[in-house]
């Protein structure tokens, strides 16, 4: 069996100060504390500094949670008092007997069941129109872009054609700055 390194003796060290340490180990680790006064020195510190945690530990009351959950401010549908769910509550209830009103008689069930197929079917058709037409712009601004970028003449009149947006837009801004401080001039002669 070969003897550990001094590093193995102090991580067993820590170990030991846990309380983590097998009982092989820790007889090796007192022979080796024997020899070693480096160890031993850390070995009482290491006690000295669990004792001082264990010491200093600060208790936890029982209506610890209770406290803390009590002190929590409410959330804003927490804080609504019953009453102000009633109207929300009483349209609800009107709808329906409407509904049932209206489907009553023979088959009730199954004239339900139809509307809510129906409303169903209305919010697929609609998604699937969203998405077609979102799929349609894409495409039609693909090509636009494909066509202008497919010649060199039509990317150049392209590019002029920002150029003088762009100048546009400056000449623009430059006028509301010189009126500005035109305003602000004669503002501050009167």
């Amino acid at each position: 069996m070969t003897r550990p390194d001094h590093s193995t003796y102090r991580e067993w060290l820590n170990l030991d100060a846990d309380g983590a340490l097998p009982a092989e180990s820790r007889a090796r680790l007192d022979e080796h504390l024997a020899a070693c006064p480096e160890c031993r020195a850390e070995r009482a510190e290491l006690f000295a500094l669990s004792n001082l945690l264990q010491r200093s530990s600060v208790p936890v009351r029982p209506d610890f949670r209770q406290q803390v959950m009590s002190s929590l401010p409410s959330a804003g549908w927490e804080s609504r008092s019953p009453r102000t769910w009633a109207f929300p509550a009483a349209v609800f209830v009107l709808l329906a007997g409407v509904a049932a009103f209206t489907m009553g008689g023979r088959g009730a069930h199954s004239s339900l069941l139809s509307a809510l197929t129906a409303v169903a079917g209305m919010f697929r058709a609609s998604a699937v129109a969203g998405a077609g037409l979102i799929s349609a712009s894409w495409k039609g601004l693909g090509m636009a872009f494909a066509a202008t970028l497919s010649s060199p003449m039509s990317l150049g009149a392209f590019g002029v054609f920002v150029l003088c947006v762009n100048l546009v837009l400056v000449s623009l801004l430059r006028r509301r700055r010189t009126g500005a401080a035109e305003a602000g001039r004669e503002r501050s002669r009167r």
